[in-house]
């Protein structure tokens, strides 16, 4: 191209560049002008909701002419106002009353304890019409536990059983009672010594000590009531008292023959640290009712239990002792005389997930006596399950003495409150 062409064609471009700049120009400020409408539009939809959740009246919505106005109010929006910061906003996650997101969500939990058998036919357990099959699902427990309010709380135990279904315990937790008060109002188990206490998944063995099961039977000291708590401060052990008044109906213990008939029962804990590895709990125990056979008489129930637990700091997950021991009266007002009974154990931890224990036992029943020990073996793969091992051996009345071995294995799932220490 000639130099007087190059220059024809400078001047060409300078003459048509202002006008295809300014289109560009007028082009991109529209479309940032429509980017910014639906921009203001949403921020107006989230701000509708946000008041909305928090239960304030909406503003109102803006009309048609003021979006028109939005080009012109863009510079005056250099400093816009703070934005609703994260926590104004309600979500499952964060919500104004936590214990509102579990109202309709109590922590659920099912616990199945698996339990097979080996020896001889045993026909004093049970009696002939009903043994211990080889293998069985022995219990399946649905647990489901919640805050009623921020005074109460809730906690029903269902079990499963070969036998039907049975509402173990039932009742509400008043835990914010004056004066160091708790109350429990429901179904429950009698506050009468450790192992009545217990559910099944708790034992640290596969079955019931002698004492429990010929004095309180299969499902214990349970049964509809009131029961009331108090602790008592001090510097030298912590100290609690328990008194319970109940329906009056436990079968084969107690029997309601009018409504005056209750049974009450009465407890008293002393705990201490013995030193910072080791601790040692004594309790003692009360219950009186009506008799089961005669209703002109009295049961009576006297009880002591002693809980000693070593468990060092620095090889607490590895290293553990607990040594219980429990004793029984039965002054039985219907039989016209005493029965005692006892069990002792011994419990020590092998390793993280291995334990090892030994027990004995003692009780009388109607004009005899039973006397038993047994050894047991516990692996823990994880705190949700666990397979144990039992070998006793049981003289049942002085009669000929029956050797099983037991097996039992336990699983949960869902959440599962802790037990009573």
């Amino acid at each position: 191209m000639t130099r007087r062409g190059h220059f024809v064609f400078v001047s060409f471009m300078l003459l048509i560049a202002p006008p295809l700049c300014a289109q560009a120009s007028d082009e991109r400020v529209q479309q940032l002008e429509k980017k910014l409408d639906e921009l203001v539009r949403q921020a107006d939809e989230l701000r509708q909701e946000i008041n909305a959740l928090k239960g304030s009246p909406s503003p109102a919505a803006p009309q048609e002419e003021d979006l028109t106005k939005v080009s012109e109010v863009a510079p005056q929006a250099a400093q816009p106002s703070a934005a609703p910061a994260l926590t104004e906003v309600q979500t499952v996650n964060n919500q104004v009353n936590p214990g509102a997101s579990k109202v309709f969500n109590p922590d659920t939990s099912v616990i199945g304890n698996f339990i097979g058998r080996a020896g001889r036919k045993n026909p004093y357990e049970f009696g002939p019409a009903n043994q211990r099959p080889p293998l069985q699902l022995d219990e399946a427990e649905v647990a489901f536990e919640a805050f009623v309010d921020p005074y109460m709380k809730g906690k029903f135990f269902l079990s499963f059983t070969p036998e039907g279904v049975d509402v173990e315990e039932g009742y509400a937790n008043l835990i914010a009672l004056p004066h160091d008060l708790t109350a429990k109002i429901g179904k429950m188990k009698a506050t009468f010594g450790k192992d009545n206490t217990w559910h099944t998944h708790v034992r640290p063995w596969v079955d019931q000590p002698l004492v429990i099961h010929n004095f309180f039977g299969d499902e214990g000291l349970n049964d509809y009531g009131v029961s009331l708590s108090k602790a008592f401060p001090n510097d030298y052990a912590y100290v609690e008292a328990t008194a319970e008044a109940f329906s009056g109906d436990v079968n084969g213990v107690f029997t309601r023959h009018n409504n005056n008939d209750l049974f009450y029962n009465g407890h008293v804990k002393l705990f201490k640290d013995v030193t910072e590895n080791s601790n040692i709990e004594l309790g003692t125990s009360y219950a009186r009712g009506n008799a089961a056979a005669d209703h002109a008489v009295s049961n009576q129930f006297g009880g002591v239990d002693v809980t000693y637990r070593w468990k060092p700091l620095q090889q607490g997950l590895y290293r553990s002792f607990i040594g219980r021991f429990e004793g029984i009266v039965d002054d039985r007002g219907d039989a016209g005389r005493r029965l005692k009974g006892y069990y002792a154990s011994a419990d020590y931890q092998l390793g993280q997930r291995w334990f090892t224990g030994v027990r004995i036992d003692r009780a009388d029943r109607e004009n005899t006596t039973d006397r038993g020990a047994a050894a047991t073996l516990t692996f823990w793969p994880s705190e949700f399950s666990q397979f144990r091992s039992e070998l006793r051996r049981i003289s049942y009345g002085g009669a000929k003495s029956v050797t099983e071995l037991l097996l039992g294995m336990q699983f949960s799932i869902g959440a599962h409150g802790a037990h009573t220490f």
